[in-house]
């Protein structure tokens, strides 16, 4: 199955010989799995992360395994079970059935046959995602916690950020700048049993490496130069809530080591103070850097990446959700309408729309959001056409067939085309932040607002472009 590795086992058995074979037969099959040796053990595993199968004795010390199915089912409808015993008997199995068992299988285990029940299990949960997935899509549209899509992989996503949101796990979400990684850190809190709990947000780029600490974890009066009271940091402000720590590969190191006991142990100690303070927490985090390599370079705690990197959730750019972007514009064009009071401006040209798809949305989402909002304060008329849009857009052969003559005269002059013409998509973005910088009079602020980037984004991206 091509999907196996992202599918997380839980084996629950008394016999420590058992539970070993098992777990090495699981692994060697590309499952992530867990073991315990009792059901109250499970449960608490279970409460802690996302599990898609468990297998588990019927007779253990303590909770039994039919009552273990029982707990599960309340708990997380989609998690699949299936019992393993030595004293088989049709009256166990029909129980193990009803009560909402997958299977059941006999000790000594017959593996060729486990393995059959394993492709099956899968199978019959993959049909069932995709099914799910093709109602939706015949719908026509799906709006999900302030976000919409028709795209497979988002509604993939918007299905697992339901199920992630039930746990109390760490989440980190990854992601181009822009593709809406704050959306779904709120989806994950408003969906949660802690929903009613505060939500804080924190973005690391916008704090001062010398101010993050006390921010994050408070400080006590004289603890440094201004210190004139005791102050609480944003995570006990989160007590009992969640945290969303956006760009959290700014994080210095110092603090990431923090963070690490945060998560681990779920207590902060104040700048100045020696003493714990408890904090019930849950940390959901977002990047727009490649963590992974931030690792290898030393400069992201590995122990810290993989304790974040329990639920992971990762969004595609805008330049690969094209059957998605026609949506996306209707959704703005109705939201912003009225918000701006354009309420005469009904449609967006078709003209409009082909651009918007061969665009390469270096911004993302919230480039679009900010190309619409400008196109709805400069139209007049019933709809939005190609002269509405901002200088960026301009200039490109799509562009320039599409522009009326009066809009063009508007437009920034492109250099022709070499022979060699790179076509790639770092091509495309290198060329649309170079035009974003010309429409803005050098001025790399508004560069960044109109590609809808943030400061620090954009400067890293001159950066790796060698753009000046």
């Amino acid at each position: 199955m091509a999907l196996r590795e992202q599918y997380r086992v839980l084996v629950v058995e008394d016999d420590p010989d058992i539970r070993r074979i098992l777990q090495l037969f699981l692994t060697e099959r590309d499952f992530t799995v867990t073991t315990a040796d009792r059901a109250s053990t499970a449960l608490d595993l279970m409460g802690q992360a996302p599990v898609d199968l468990i297998l588990s004795d019927v007779r253990m010390p303590g909770m039994s395994g039919i009552e273990l199915l029982h707990h599960i089912k309340e708990h997380d409808p989609d998690v699949q079970l299936v019992l393993m015993t030595a004293y088989s008997s049709v009256k166990d199995a029909v129980e193990a059935i009803q009560a909402g068992a997958t299977d059941y299988i006999e000790k000594p285990i017959d593996f060729r046959r486990l393995e059959r029940i394993l492709e099956v299990v899968f199978e019959r949960r993959r049909l069932a995602r995709e099914n799910k997935i093709l109602q939706q899509q015949l719908q026509g549209r799906v709006e999900f916690q302030g976000m919409v899509a028709r795209s497979q992989e988002m509604l993939e996503i918007f299905s697992f950020i339901e199920r992630l949101a039930r746990y109390p796990t760490t989440a980190l979400i990854t992601g181009e700048s822009g593709t809406g990684k704050e959306l779904v850190a709120r989806a994950l809190h408003e969906l949660s049993p802690l929903k009613d709990k505060p939500f804080i947000l924190c973005n690391c780029t916008t704090l001062a490496p010398t101010l993050l600490e006390s921010e994050l974890f408070g400080h006590v009066r004289g603890a440094f130069t201004g210190a004139d009271r005791d102050r609480k940091g944003l995570f006990e402000a989160a007590h009992g809530g969640s945290i969303f720590l956006d760009e959290i590969g700014e994080l210095p190191m110092q603090v990431q080591a923090k963070l690490l006991r945060v998560i681990e142990n779920r207590e902060i100690k104040k700048v100045g103070s020696p003493e714990p303070v408890r904090v019930d927490i849950r940390i959901i985090a977002a990047t727009n850097r490649d963590l992974a390599t931030m690792v290898d370079r030393g400069e992201f705690r590995e122990d810290l990446y993989y304790r974040l990197n329990v639920g992971s959730i990762t969004l595609p750019p805008l330049r690969a959700r094209t059957e998605d972007i026609d949506l996306l514009c209707g959704h703005f064009l109705q939201r912003l309408a009225r918000r701006l009071g354009k309420d005469e401006i009904q449609e967006i040209s078709e003209p409009v729309l082909a651009m918007f798809r061969g665009h390469a949305w270096p911004g993302n989402i919230r480039q679009l959001l900010n190309v619409m909002e400008r196109a709805l304060i400069v139209a007049r008329g019933p709809s939005i056409q190609p002269q509405h849009l901002p200088p960026p857009f301009f200039g490109t052969t799509a562009a320039s067939a599409l522009v009326p003559p009066a809009a063009a005269a508007l437009a920034i002059t492109e250099p022709a085309a070499s022979s060699d013409f790179d076509l790639s998509i770092e091509a495309a973005e290198r060329d649309q932040i170079r035009k974003a910088l010309e429409a803005a009079g050098g001025k790399r602020m508004e560069a960044a607002r109109l590609l809808g980037l943030s400061r620090r984004t954009l400067y890293r991206k001159l950066d790796k472009y060698g753009i000046t």
